[in-house]
């Protein structure tokens, strides 16, 4: 188990103000009514911009450093090649670069902008996602069927960042091979071995396939064992994991055993070659990707304890530097793999008011976002965890999202961000969703009449028109630095008595 010592900086408070909107519109003052609090964060938040709207830069720095100077833990997923640099920058500012631990290849390459990560980074780390599950804290780790279920979603989470659409009439194949899994993943526990994609690899490729092995192994001495273990790594690890099972005494890991080891001395070897040969096509294609390259670099073998996921609770900022734009799916896949198990520790921490919060940062979210995220949002308050979603459209998600479902999943997920902010946008798709969430209201409108009489109609209008968000500020030196956004908090009434608040945000002066 990994020994977690639990710290209590202090207590936060969810009504603690975090942030204060400053309206847009000159003339206009600071109002208590436009704060932002700890309760409005853990809802998380969603940011709509164009290109070059000043989303990353106006509201997106803005609450990034509010989180930063607070204290927060956080995960930093990266699409853009320059996003690890930026959150250095960030971090600097806020007196938190102590707080950074970078993952991914070629950490060195940040020490002489930032020598205060060499002392951190005198190596690059490792996440493998199933020998942490094997051996996290808290109930339910070292499950097995826990261990199967996550590699089954790692692999149909992998195909899904290349593409792939699931095959409906591979339910045979699927449950045989997940069998064939929890076999495997059961005998390395007995036998003490750490459980990896290649460790499980080893144990169906090494699986004997001719003459009688259940009776050979029942029959044979310790020193049979060993030597037929010298030829098959299996015979090794049966033997090792009865001597282990017999030490134990427990009668649960006997049963176990009797499980495992007739798996692999019987029955996988009296199914037709045929089925034999399916399964283990349908293994490989899903582990591969763990075998080569570099998720096998960096996603299997072992974890390194700077970057377990619990480190965010302590206040560590994780960043994951596996960019899109430079590893392309490999990137999307690495990222998608570790915000899962994140968001799973998440979910599962003990929360009371010393819990420090986390925040979750996915800018150009398009590349991440996938069903299990629909799911954590629906929990992450009381998680005390902080979602930033930062996109250019929604059209982004529609396309990104697969599946029959993937509109009304976009609408769940946004939906269960209670905090919205809209920039200049020329997505009509965008805008007119912008505008139907924030509503409408009754207006007068003025008509006149063909006698030149005036008369005065009540009509159900947008409260903020869509075409108002082509003309929002983008910042820059021609705004003086200042970005326009429309922002939404669901519950909250602004100081302009409405439900929304055009609000500014001031960039850097150099951005």
């Amino acid at each position: 188990m990994y020994d977690l010592q639990r710290r209590k900086p202090r207590i936060f408070h969810l009504d603690e103000v975090l942030y204060n909107f400053y309206p847009a519109k000159p003339g206009s003052k600071p109002s208590e009514k436009n704060d932002w609090t700890l309760r409005d964060a853990v809802r998380g938040v969603q940011i709509f911009g164009g290109i070059g709207s000043g989303k990353s830069s106006g509201s997106g720095y803005a609450l990034a450093m509010t989180y930063l100077k607070n204290g927060f833990g956080g995960l930093v997923l990266t699409g853009k090649v320059d996003e690890t640099p930026v959150w250095l920058d960030y971090a600097r500012k806020a007196g938190r670069l102590e707080d950074v631990v970078i993952f991914g290849p070629y950490t060195d390459q940040y020490f002489e902008k930032y020598p205060e990560l060499r002392r951190r980074h005198s190596s690059e780390f490792r996440f493998d996602p199933l020998e942490y599950e094997r051996t996290r804290e808290g109930r339910g780790a070292g499950e097995t069927r826990n261990i199967v279920d996550l590699f089954s979603s790692l692999a149909k989470m992998g195909g899904r960042a290349t593409g792939e659409v699931d095959d409906k009439n591979s339910g045979f194949w699927e449950r045989a091979m997940r069998r064939c899994i929890q076999a495997a993943v059961n005998l390395l526990i007995l036998a003490g071995k750490p459980v990896t994609v290649n460790q499980i690899a080893y144990v169906i490729r090494h699986t004997p396939l001719t003459g009688n092995p259940l009776e050979r192994f029942d029959n044979a001495k310790e020193t049979e064992w060993y030597a037929w273990g010298q030829k098959s790594k299996t015979i090794a690890y049966i033997a090792e994991a009865l001597k282990n099972v017999a030490h134990s005494g427990d009668p649960s890991q006997a049963q176990t055993f009797d499980v495992v080891k007739h798996y692999f001395l019987l029955e996988f070897q009296a199914l037709a070659p045929e089925t034999r040969s399916s399964i283990l096509e349908h293994f490989y294609s899903l582990a591969d990707p763990f075998r080569t390259g570099l998720l096998a670099k960096y996603f299997s073998g072992s974890t390194d304890d700077p970057v377990m996921p619990e480190r965010t609770f302590e206040g560590k900022i994780i960043i994951l530097d596996f960019p899109v734009k430079e590893y392309l799916e490999v990137g999307v896949y690495a990222q998608a793999i570790y915000k899962k198990l994140w968001q799973q520790a998440a979910e599962r921490r003990a929360v009371d008011q010393y819990s420090r919060p986390v925040f979750l940062w996915v800018d150009e979210a398009q590349y991440f976002i996938n069903h299990e995220d629909v799911m954590f949002q629906t929990t992450a308050r009381s998680a005390r965890a902080c979602t930033v979603l930062i996109s250019q459209n929604i059209s982004n998600y529609y396309a990104n999202i697969s599946g029959a479902k993937s509109k009304e999943l976009v609408n769940s997920l946004l939906g269960n961000l209670a905090t919205k902010i809209f920039h200049n946008n020329s997505d009509y798709v965008t805008n007119e969703w912008a505008a139907n969430s924030i509503g409408k209201a009754y207006r007068e409108k003025e008509t006149a009449t063909d006698d030149d009489r005036i008369s005065w109609t009540s009509e159900y209008q947008y409260q903020y028109l869509p075409r108002k968000f082509l003309f929002q500020r983008t910042g820059g030196p021609l705004n003086h630095n200042i970005v326009d956004g429309v922002v939404m908090v669901a519950g909250k009434k602004f100081s302009n008595g409405k439900n929304y608040l055009v609000a500014k945000f001031s960039q850097e002066p150099e951005q």
